[in-house]
């Protein structure tokens, strides 16, 4: 009898052991689990959530609409196009990409040539939202009205640095670019600033631009750009407009006027 109960006894013990380490070990798996998930966003800010490796910020709820904060790795898109995404979710919530935030497309150090094309739910962009090491920017889909000044990083850390763009594709609905928008991007071959257009800051164009090419009239602020040996091409029912404009600013001296149907 008495060893009966020894050996429920025993067995009890063992029992309420192997509970005590299964609660144990569960707790420990659940503490690791939030510290995993704490890690992974200990970066994001109060309104911001990541989707496929991107970071994307709420900035209007009520339309659902949010901003590129950071993309993904664009080293993983090395001589390949990357193509925004135009909607995102934050668990069931569908978001539409208004805007493209200061950086979201920069990462020093980078050494990878990205093309980026942007969808057409796009309608903002800010100051430095793209990198160093974008070759060629499809705006083409977009809705954005304005180029913003300092379109493309131009540093790297605490170095003056050239962007590599050689091309971009501005919007249909473009109305301005900002002075300075294309500052030192002294790579860009071609560029064609869509009709709507009629307001260019000073020093927007790039120093060495190939060719620029105007569908519609050549806006007044085109005098206070400083490029050198640029072939700027006019429709014909702007062309003496543009010949009376460009001839006389000492900075476009040697550059060339020529007339396209």
């Amino acid at each position: 009898m008495v060893k009966n109960f020894i050996r429920l006894g025993i067995l009890i013990t063992a029992l309420s052991l192997s509970s005590y380490y299964m609660v144990k070990a569960d707790n420990i798996h659940l503490e690791r689990r939030i510290n995993s998930q704490v890690s992974v966003n200990a970066d994001l800010e109060e309104g911001e959530f990541e989707y496929e490796g991107s970071v994307y910020k709420i900035t209007n709820e009520k339309k659902h609409r949010v901003e590129l904060v950071k993309s993904r790795l664009l080293k993983e898109y090395d001589n390949k196009c990357y193509e925004q995404e135009a909607y995102v979710y934050d668990g069931d919530v569908k978001y539409s990409v208004y805007s493209i935030g200061y950086k979201a497309f920069s990462e020093d150090g980078i050494k990878a040539k990205v093309q980026v094309k942007l969808p057409s739910t796009v309608r903002e962009l800010k100051s430095e939202c793209m990198g160093v090491n974008i070759v060629k920017l499809d705006l083409s889909e977009t809705k954005v009205k304005t180029i913003p000044s300092y379109l493309f990083v131009t540093y790297e850390g605490t170095k003056d640095i050239t962007p590599v763009i050689n091309e971009i594709i501005l919007p249909k609905t473009c109305k301005k670019i900002a002075g300075y928008a294309f500052n030192k991007c002294d790579n860009i071959k071609k560029m064609t600033i869509p009709e709507k257009v009629t307001k260019i800051g000073c020093y927007a164009i790039g120093k060495t631009c190939g060719e620029l090419i105007f569908e519609g009239k050549v806006p007044s602020g085109m005098v206070n750009q400083k490029m050198k040996k640029t072939v700027i091409w006019v429709k014909t029912d702007y062309y003496i407009d543009a010949l009376e404009l460009l001839i006389k600013p000492v900075s476009l001296g040697r550059c060339e006027v020529r007339e396209v149907e």
